[in-house]
């Protein structure tokens, strides 16, 4: 048995040679092959740093800054409210980088967006995202501010077949069919005719797609009634027919087209609905349905799982600018970075993914001039680092970039890691039940919380913007 005089010498000596190993080894760590082997520093292993956790509620209210009460009781007052709403919006540059400070980027928006009940006209909001925004998160809070503010409903458009859960509409699909796309494991499309969901269902004989609400009838909003449904199609042969069956009616409304190309079939509903089916006849390749209600704006929720953003320029040019027009889109929000950030390996790399951002939004202005563009930069996301669940290494530096960047490309940048707390903020998100356990996506209600805070940065730019006219 080993004398105490002995172990303590034993334990002395394991701890003299770990301390001389934290000092002999590169802080950078040591390459061997594919890996990095890195040795924490003394201060670490004696000292465990206590991360501060901020209830995530406490640290949005921060931000919620605006006040719509006091708004209206200075409304009276012009020269006051200025003064209030310039101060709310000063307070909200923290997170919202707009191109050259220019609070009036988004009035080409709210001007189209006043104009269009009058003009019964739908102008449409098109949020790209990442798994993010599935299940119609974030996108939600925006439609209904919009709608509420400008007229409009409906749950947007969806693609033909939603492999993607959705939190807007129920929808289903019978036939055959060949899909091309970007991504994933399916077929690619040699002339990059894509459309707006960057991808593309062709159909060649009989097919049917059935939506219908997901709220029951007590929940019935402003998403979940449907008059003004279309379909955005290719006539490949001029031989496409469409008949839309309103399910709880049995009405019927027939269509057909002899025209080939590009084109937006509108049918002829005279009341809304909250259950169709449209049965389709010909060649055709399908872009989507256009499922709204009323004029004013709409929303699209188009999630992308496992995307980084960088698709567009693989897209048609042509074809995206025909779709823009046709369509009425008046906004382009872009959600993405998180997918990016688990590959990123320091700064240069993070340069060139930021780099390729930039070449997507100058792209999207070439193809859909004069339309603002917001891109919402990546939450904070964890991972062990140095053997703690910690901020991913670059996650500071992306957004850093990010924010730096995309407002000079002439795009608009919410930093939506800063707004959420920024480094290892995802803890206490998760604690508190709005993150999931793989501390990266935002559950339902804490993306509507943050989702909340967006939403008030737009409402107080409109309000600006209505009392400067």
């Amino acid at each position: 048995m080993m004398k105490p005089n002995k172990i303590l010498l034993f334990i002395i000596i394991i701890i003299a040679t770990l301390a001389l190993i934290v000092i002999l080894f590169p802080s950078n760590g040591i390459r061997l092959f594919s890996k990095t082997l890195r040795f924490p520093f003394l201060n670490d292993i004696l000292i465990r740093n206590h991360i501060q956790e901020e209830d995530p509620e406490e640290t949005l209210n921060q931000w919620n800054v605006y006040n719509k009460n006091e708004d209206t009781a200075l409304e009276t007052k012009r020269k006051d409210t200025v003064k209030y709403l310039e101060t709310i919006l000063k307070k909200m540059e923290g997170s919202f980088e707009l191109p050259n400070g220019n609070l009036s980027y988004f009035v080409p928006f709210f001007q189209k967006a006043e104009a269009a009940r009058a003009e019964q006209k739908i102008v449409r909001v098109m949020y790209y995202g990442d798994s993010q925004i599935e299940l119609d998160r974030f996108s939600s809070n925006l439609r209904q501010f919009f709608q509420e503010k400008f007229g409009g409903g409906g749950p947007g458009m969806a693609p033909f077949i939603q492999t993607i859960p959705s939190g807007a509409l129920n929808q289903s699909y019978s036939g055959d069919f060949t899909c091309f796309s970007l991504w994933g494991e399916v077929h690619k499309n040699k002339t990059d005719d894509y459309g707006p969901f960057a991808k593309m269902y062709k159909i060649d004989g009989q097919n049917s797609f059935s939506a219908k609400t997901l709220s029951k009838k007590e929940e019935s909003n402003r998403r979940d009634n449907y008059s003004n449904i279309s379909l955005l199609i290719n006539n490949m042969n001029g031989d496409f027919k469409a008949e839309l069956t309103d399910n709880m009616s049995k009405i019927k409304y027939p269509l057909e087209t002899d025209s080939l190309g590009i084109q937006l079939l509108e049918f002829p509903l005279n009341f809304s609905t909250q259950s169709f089916t449209i049965s389709m006849n010909g060649s055709a390749y399908i872009y989507g349905i256009l499922i709204d209600n009323g004029f004013g704006v709409a929303v699209d929720n188009i999630a992308m799982r496992g995307a980084n953003g960088l698709h567009f320029t693989s897209m048609n040019d042509s074809l995206m600018h025909i779709i823009y027009k046709l369509l009425d889109v008046e906004m382009i929000v872009l959600q993405y970075g998180g997918n990016a950030v688990p590959g990123l390996s320091g700064e240069n790399s993070v340069a060139a993914y930021v780099n390729n951002i930039i070449l997507q939004i100058k792209y999207l202005q070439r193809v859909a001039p004069n339309i603002p563009i917001l891109f919402v930069g990546p939450s904070d996301m964890l991972s062990i680092v140095d053997g703690e669940l910690k901020t991913y290494r670059d996650l500071p530096y992306l957004v850093e970039k990010l924010s730096n960047e995309i407002p000079k490309s002439g795009a608009a940048f919410w930093n939506m890691y800063q707004v959420m707390g920024g480094a290892n903020s995802m803890r206490a998100w998760v604690k508190k039940g709005w993150a999931g356990n793989d501390y990266v996506h935002f559950t339902s209600k804490g993306a509507h919380e943050i989702a909340n805070v967006l939403t008030q940065t737009f409402e107080a730019m409109y309000e600006h913007y209505r009392i400067m006219k």
